[in-house]
């Protein structure tokens, strides 16, 4: 089977969606398909925009592509328009939002199945540009020939998919749980990283330092939040403004910032928190992988009461709590419960690392996915391995 997928970055770009494309495209990989992955040229990429940059990795084509700009968190990359035709597939799986991406999809062989994975609704707060996209949008949905979502939950808060509940189909998100099953001497760092807080407790947030990833609530939650410290890891363009944002409220000696942080130092920093702080503000985060990794090391989950399957893997009262979105106030409340109450914090944590293993496994979301495209290619008469 020859299978292309449509991406915005690939790893070494650091993002959950980035990780769930190699993820996904690798597993196809080792599971016998051929395997070309398109994407824009990245900002970790050496040379200029125009430029490509094609390799493969464990088995994936990777091809990035010429980008002429990058406008409203988009890659305007125009090779995206003709990648159906350059690298010919058996069937197309685009990973929405990506404007361009979508209108690459519209142009393929009417002949290939598309399956269109459905990370969040497109948010855009200009209303001229929603009143341009929305005509692409549903042409896209009719065209494509399934959906998919990570949980339920994107398809009942979802303002587009309703109308095309009959092609949309559920597979959960999954990572690699093995990279969170630790040596001794890994357990040996993670002792040594908790030394860092000097016996305070460790909240934890894990992703780009940028608005929608609500960052500044929890660090205006530490106000109120005594005898713990918030561990920061990621970079990103608001890394300044939230440096001095702590500065302004007093908690910048329990606020630590770790910007660099390689994939095999993260789990790390998962097992060595108390509990995994998820502020984030918008339904742009769709999912959250970053709660699965936490619930993978044990870890207690608190997060914003977003429309999105964020609160479906935050599952309210089981495996964590879930806030109202922005609340500073009742972030603080909900950290205060979870660190006064020991037992409430270890129930959870055990609850949520069996839902890891259990609905949230790299294997399972992989073969879901193959089984999909087997089902189409056979219904379409494509040649399938």
């Amino acid at each position: 089977m020859r299978i292309l997928e449509l991406g915005k970055f690939y790893p070494p770009e650091k993002g959950g969606i980035e990780t769930l494309l190699r993820q996904l495209s690798e597993g196809f990989a080792e599971r016998g398909a051929v395997v070309d992955c398109v994407v824009a040229r990245g900002r970790t990429f050496k040379g200029s925009f125009f430029e490509t940059g094609d390799s493969v990795q464990r088995g994936v084509h990777i091809h990035r592509l010429r980008t002429i700009c990058e406008l409203f968190r988009t890659s305007f990359a125009p090779g995206y328009l003709w990648s159906s035709r350059r690298w010919p597939a058996d069937v197309i799986h685009s990973h929405f939002p990506n404007p361009v991406a979508d209108l690459g999809c519209l142009l393929a062989p009417r002949t290939t199945p598309i399956v269109l994975g459905w990370h969040c609704d497109i948010c855009i707060p200009q209303q001229y540009l929603i009143q341009f996209y929305t005509p692409m949008l549903r042409a896209l949905l009719r065209r494509v020939d399934r959906i998919v979502v990570a949980t339920p939950n994107h398809l009942e808060f979802s303002d587009w998919l309703p109308e095309f509940r009959q092609k949309v189909v559920v597979i959960p998100y999954g990572i690699d749980l093995e990279r969170f099953q630790l040596s001794e001497e890994q357990m040996g760092r993670v002792a040594e990283l908790r030394k860092i807080a000097g016996g305070r407790a460790i909240l934890l947030n894990v992703g780009r330092l940028v608005g929608y990833k609500g960052q500044r609530h929890a660090i205006e939650a530490l106000r109120e939040v005594a005898n713990a410290e918030l561990w920061l890891v990621g970079s990103g363009p608001l890394e300044s403004e939230l440096r001095r944002l702590a500065g302004e409220i007093g908690v910048a000696d329990r606020v630590r910032f770790f910007v660099d942080v390689g994939d095999t130092d993260l789990p790390l920093y998962f097992k060595a928190c108390d509990v995994f702080v998820f502020p984030s503000t918008t339904p742009a985060e769709g999912f959250g992988l970053v709660q699965v990794e936490a619930m993978a090391c044990g870890k207690p989950l608190v997060a914003s009461n977003i429309r999105s399957g964020v609160t479906y893997v935050c599952s309210d009262g089981d495996n964590g709590l879930v806030v109202p979105v922005g609340d500073s106030a009742a972030l603080a409340a909900t950290l205060n419960r979870i660190l006064s109450t020991p037992e409430l914090a270890r129930r959870m944590g055990e609850v949520g690392r069996a839902r890891a293993f259990s609905e949230f496994s790299s294997p399972v979301m992989i073969q879901g996915f193959m089984n999909l495209f087997r089902s189409l290619t056979q219904q379409t008469g494509t040649a399938c391995a």
